[in-house]
């Protein structure tokens, strides 16, 4: 049967609290949103149509997409004072035609940008989502019966056949497919 995901958001702590500043906690979706997997995957393909040797861009982009779409709240985030932050979207600028003119980075965007809490948040949310779901999309044992974790049949041969005796070994006539040599020409004709 097919599992279903958990319900509740999950908080990871992705910084230990050291001396006198506080652990960073982020709070996520309790699994990646079918907004941000649609979102990943543009951002994958976008990368590797530029570059199709850009597998680690793409991963980046990967876990930007499923990390930015994916954030609720977190604790230990603060401004260059010291105080406390919470997480914002980037706010998209709009023209009179409805075009995008700019856009505005909200407070995801300078996580994302702070390569510490970016390698954490894919390390602790993004690569445990991704190690599940192929695990349940492929990885798992073949309920036909075709992978090493599934069992045989009752009917199913689990070892090799065995030649009656010794004598029934033979080997299969083979024909000499090395070409026969030719004799050298003289030299200079």
């Amino acid at each position: 049967m097919y599992g279903l995901g958990a319900t509740q958001p999950v908080t990871k702590t992705l910084i230990p609290a050291r001396g006198d500043r506080p652990a960073v906690k982020v709070t996520f979706n309790p699994q990646p949103s079918a907004l941000s997997l649609r979102a990943a995957r543009r951002a994958v393909a976008a990368v590797l149509q530029r570059d199709p040797g850009a597998i680690e861009e793409a991963g980046d982009a990967f876990s930007k997409a499923i990390i930015r779409l994916n954030i609720t709240g977190w604790e230990g985030i603060g401004d260059q004072d010291d105080q406390p932050v919470e997480p914002t979207p980037d706010v998209e600028m709009r023209g009179e035609a409805g075009e995008i003119v700019s856009v505005e980075p909200g407070t995801i965007s300078a996580f994302i940008a702070e390569p510490r809490l970016f390698e954490a948040a894919d390390r602790e949310y993004v690569m445990p989502w991704t190690k599940l779901d192929a695990e349940k999309n492929g990885y798992a044992p073949s309920l036909a019966g075709t992978s090493a974790g599934a069992m045989p049949e009752d009917d199913t041969a689990t070892t090799p056949a065995a030649p009656k005796s010794p004598d029934d070994v033979t080997s299969a006539p083979t024909a000499d497919t090395k070409p026969k040599r030719k004799p050298a020409k003289p030299s200079g004709r």
